[in-house]
Formats: structure tokens, C-alpha cells, sequence
């Protein structure tokens, strides 16, 4: 709880709950207790994150999270008997492999216990489950006990707009109004009425930055009238340093008390442990699921790009941060219920090529076909969509397995979006440190499918994997390349396909069709319905006007690649000349 000038509580003044009471209220973040030397029943008043650059606060029974600290330093060792020496009640650590032998014998030394916490979980889960562990019992700063539903949180809001004089609302980090006080002849503007009937606070860029002043302050911010819209103090939802939402108070005609501006605080603190445990409902934690993929997905899209710009090799986002684009790889990981060495595939699945503007409108359609046919019959499975697929993340599952969901789901899929839809499988992979690698895979098996033919019974395509279509995206990829660096192109096939364009021969056609039936002069005039002595007619051609030696096997490989990519099918030749 703050004190009546909005500046924290010190540390010693503050409730305390009990080591036993953080360790049993929050066992999904907690692992393991390698040493407690005086118990558990030590108090604690809070959680502090702790930098190791960073000085060392007193902190009496307080509990350190020694974020990015190596245990088998010895430096941590330093940082244990500071913190012992300082009043914390204990320190949390993340093992990540490593032996802390010499660290809890520090702390055994020093009186302190030691927490591990899961090396998957994102520190500032950690932070908000511990500071939520307590707060439910009006300890580490919230007062009271803690709602427990949304009938709760509407309850709090009419008491704090009974206390503050004007309408309250209580958003979460996107905005949506998730409680609003209903008491009558409170002070309201339109702004707020909107977002009542909309439980959503309308977009304004103005508002964007009141946002992020209110996130970024430590207690009460007020923005003052402007135009229609009242006077206003709102206040970050925090569990620990997790922000999760704002609350906010249309202030009374004279200004807001300073009774008031505590009420607010309080609630704020009130509120936290709800807006947490909202981020773990079903339908948030699928909505989470989503974003994670989708960031994941952009992340690969970025790298892909860049790999594509400098034409690399397809290694891995190693590292801490999906490129920028998302959360780290192994919170996404855990997020998206992938288990470290356990398989799991990718499927993609496209309307048909050429769908024009109406293809972003069949994606949405598509990616809403795929989420509920995921809902009834693979809840473990994400889906998301880009500009380009709709990708289906499979864990738990192996080549065979998602080869069959692809196959049901296009059965699904396809009487509702259209027969053109098209599906691609990954080959099993272990690792989304690599996500690059694991798009790329599935764009190209996509890629490959928009060239390929209808079995012969007219039937559409089942969903096709990477040994379906592995010469194809071998094609494809060096096609890539002569995009990507035109120099590396034949001069004499660049002059043949200039001389067919500017003088309507056929020579291109002629050459693929002979190399494709491997130099019979009979067959590739049987495919292009002429003469075979017309054939040899513009083979010898080709050798007179264009630098390309055909009988050279390398030469005829590089320009059988290079036509293949830029010349017509061949079709049989009608009034075309010779």
C-alpha cells in the first residue's frame, strides 16, 4: 500500500505473509526450495527485481529475484550475502542446467533461502505470480483480499466512483473495458459512455500516449479537461513489474482528493490478482497462443527476408528475441505447449493462386474455418493467418499425424472457402529456435503445389509434403537465385527468349521440349506437333544466332534451368514461323 503522498511504503512498515505461503501459492513458477535455513514460516513483505549491474537496496524481508544471473558464478555468490545482509528473506534463481551447489552453500552460510523457478518461465511471470501469491492475502502491497470474478471487479468499481466522485472504468492492456462502476448520477462524458456501450475504449492517437505515461508512472497520473472530455487520474494494474491493465476515474468538478487518489491506488492493487488470473482463461490463453504464433511467424517472415535479400543460408533466430518481433523463443515455446525434444509440425494452407483482392477476405474466411475445426477435433493445436497462409502449429505430432489432420482439415476447408484451397506439411522439427528454417519449408511446399497438376481424375490435391514436392522446391530455389543475381544468367538464353519476343519464333519452346525428352529429335516434335526435320531446322538456328553451346551437358543443365523458369510451356506450334 502506498503512504497518503503516493511514495511506497517502507519495506518495514509493510504487512508480511510467510516464506511457506509465496511457495505454496504459486507452484507453476516455483520449482524447488534447495535451501531454507531458518524455515519456512520466515516472513516476507514483497518481491524486488534485482539487475546484477545494479546496487542493492535494503529490503527487509523481501524476496530478490536475481534476474540473468549464472548460478555457478561466483559473483552470485557476492550478491547472496548482500542480499542476507540487506534483510531479504530469500533469493530466486533459475538453475538453467548448471550446478548451484556453491550458491546454496553461500546461502546456508548466510542465513538465506534459495527458490528456483522453472528456466522457461518469463522472469516477469515469475515477478507477477509471487507478487499475486501475496497479494491475495493482502500482503506486498495490496490491501485487503482480492477479487476474485467480474462481479467483483464492477463491485470495486462503484466503490471507488462512490469515493472519487466520478465515473470508473477498468481496462486491460488492450484497451477493453473489463468492469465499469453503475452508480447513479455519477459524473460521466460521452468518451466514457462510448466505451461502456462498446466495452472498448475508442482508438484516438491523443490517447495513446496518455497510455503510456499511466504504464510508465509509479502511482497517479491526471490529465486535465480538454473539450468534451472531463478531468480524469488514472493509475496502473500491476502484479509485481507485469503491467497489466489501467484504471481510471472521471475526477469530481473540484478536482480529486486526496482520499481519492489512495482509493485509487488501493483498487489498482485490488484489481491486479483478477486481471491475472484473466490472462489464464481459456479463451485469453488461446488468444495469447495466437499473438505468440503470429509473432513467431512475423519474426520468420523478417528473417526469411533478409536471408532472401543476401541470399543466406536458412540458419536459425538463435537467441533471445524472435527477432525483435515477439517474445523469446522458449517463452513462445511454452506458451505454445511445445516440450524441449518433442516433435511437432507445421501445416499451411492457401486459397487458390490468382485469388486477387478477394484473397485477403478468403484468408480471414479460411483462418476461421481452421480454428474451429482445431477447437473440436485439436485443441492443442494455434492457428494464425498472414497475408499470404493460414498456418496450423501441430505439437506433439509427427509426419504421418499431421499429414492426416491436413487431409481432414482440407476436407473441411475446402466446401467452405473454395476446391482451390491447398495444404503443405512440414517435416517434423524439434526446435523453434529456428523459425525461418520452419516457415521457409512450408511456404515452399505451398509454392510448389500452385504448379502442380490435378490427379487425373480431376479430384483436388491432398496436402502435400516435402518429399511429395522436393524437386520442385529444389527448382524453385535455384530459380530464386537467378532472380536474385539476373548476371548469373546464360547470355545466350537472354538473347533467345529477346529474338522470340521480338520476332514471334519459338526457339525456347523448341530447346526445352528437345532437352526435355533428353535430345530424341521424334518425341520433342511429337510434343510440339512439327516435322521432325522443322525441329532440326531450329536447333541448328538456335546454335547459328545464339551463343549457347547445346552440346556441352553443363550448359544445356544451366539453360534447361534458366528457360524452364522464364519460357512458356511449350504448346504445339500452329502458324508460328520456324
Amino acid at each position: 500500500m502506498d503512504g497518503p503522498l503516493g511514495g511506497p511504503e517502507p519495506w518495514g512498515e509493510r504487512a508480511a505473509g510467510t516464506l511457506r505461503l509465496l511457495v505454496e501459492g504459486a507452484p507453476g513458477v516455483l520449482v524447488r526450495v534447495p535451501t531454507a535455513p531458518a524455515g519456512l514460516d520466515v516472513p516476507v513483505r514483497g518481491t524486488m527485481i534485482h539487475d546484477p549491474g545494479d546496487p542493492l537496496p535494503p529490503a527487509p524481508a523481501a524476496v530478490l529475484l536475481l534476474v540473468g544471473t549464472d548460478v555457478t558464478d561466483p559473483r552470485a555468490c557476492t550478491v547472496v550475502r548482500q542480499a542476507a545482509e540487506r534483510g531479504f528473506t530469500a533469493v530466486v534463481v533459475k538453475e538453467r542446467g548448471q550446478d548451484p551447489a556453491r550458491l546454496i552453500e553461500t546461502a546456508d552460510a548466510c542465513g538465506i533461502a534459495v527458490l528456483t523457478a522453472g528456466d522457461a518461465v518469463p522472469w516477469r511471470q515469475v515477478d507477477a505470480e509471487l507478487s499475486c501469491a501475496l497479494a491475495a492475502y493482502g500482503i506486498g502491497g495490496a490491501a485487503g483480499a482480492a477479487p476474485a470474478g467480474g462481479a467483483e471487479l464492477f463491485a470495486l468499481a462503484d466503490t471507488l466512483a462512490a469515493v472519487a466522485g466520478g465515473s470508473v472504468a477498468i481496462e486491460d492492456l488492450d484497451q477493453n473495458v473489463v468492469a465499469y462502476s453503475k452508480v447513479s448520477g455519477q459524473r460521466i462524458d460521452a468518451l466514457r459512455e462510448r466505451g461502456i456501450l462498446q466495452r472498448r475504449v475508442p482508438d484516438i492517437p491523443a490517447q495513446r500516449r496518455q497510455y503510456r505515461e499511466v504504464l510508465a508512472a509509479p502511482g497517479v497520473v491526471r490529465f486535465p479537461a480538454r473539450g468534451d472530455e472531463l478531468a480524469r487520474a488514472a493509475v496502473a494494474v500491476r502484479a509485481g513489474a507485469l503491467p497489466l491493465g489501467t484504471l481510471w476515474a472521471i475526477e469530481p468538478a473540484d478536482g480529486l482528493s486526496d482520499e481519492a487518489a489512495a482509493a485509487l491506488r488501493d483498487a489498482a492493487q485490488l484489481a491486479a490478482p483478477h486481471l491475472l488470473r484473466a490472462l489464464h482463461s481459456p479463451e485469453t490463453e488461446r488468444r495469447l497462443r495466437r499473438d505468440a504464433f503470429r509473432a513467431v511467424l512475423h519474426s520468420a517472415g523478417l528473417h526469411g527476408a533478409v536471408q532472401h535479400g543476401a541470399g543466406l543460408n536458412g540458419a536459425g533466430l538463435h537467441g533471445a528475441g524472435l527477432n525483435g518481433a515477439g517474445p523469446p523463443a522458449d517463452e513462445a515455446a511454452v506458451r505454445l505447449g511445445l516440450r524441449p525434444g518433442e516433435e511437432f509440425c507445421l501445416a499451411a494452407f492457401a486459397p487458390e493462386p490468382g485469388a486477387g483482392p478477394s484473397g485477403a477476405a478468403l484468408l480471414g474466411h479460411l483462418e476461421a474455418v481452421l480454428v474451429r475445426h482445431c477447437a473440436a477435433h485439436r485443441e492443442a493445436a494455434t492457428v494464425a493467418a498472414t497475408v499470404d497462409a493460414a498456418y496450423v502449429l501441430l505439437p506433439g505430432t509427427g509426419a504421418a499425424a499431421a499429414r492426416r489432420f491436413a487431409d481432414a482439415a482440407l476436407a473441411v476447408v475446402r466446401p467452405a472457402v473454395g476446391d482451390g484451397v491447398r495444404a503443405a506439411v512440414t517435416r517434423p522439427h524439434t526446435d523453434l529456435l529456428q523459425p525461418a528454417a520452419l516457415r521457409r519449408e512450408a511456404d515452399d511446399v505451398l509454392r510448389a503445389t500452385a504448379a502442380a497438376v490435378r490427379p487425373a481424375n480431376g479430384a483436388p490435391a491432398p496436402a502435400a509434403t516435402v518429399d511429395d514436392v522436393r524437386h520442385r522446391i529444389l527448382l524453385d530455389r535455384l530459380g530464386d537465385e537467378l532472380d536474385r543475381a539476373p548476371w548469373l544468367r546464360l547470355p545466350g538464353v537472354t538473347a533467345l527468349l529477346a529474338h522470340d519476343r521480338e520476332q514471334g519464333t519459338d526457339y525456347a519452346a523448341t530447346v526445352l521440349a528437345w532437352l526435355a525428352e533428353v535430345g530424341d529429335v521424334a518425341a520433342a516434335a511429337a510434343r510440339l506437333t512439327v516435322h521432325p526435320n522443322t525441329l532440326r531446322h531450329r536447333l541448328r538456328r538456335v546454335r547459328e544466332l545464339f551463343p549457347l553451346d547445346l552440346d556441352d551437358p553443363d550448359v544445356r543443365l544451366a539453360a534447361w534451368l534458366d528457360l524452364r523458369r522464364t519460357a512458356s510451356v511449350p504448346l504445339p506450334a500452329s502458324a508460328r514461323r520456324p
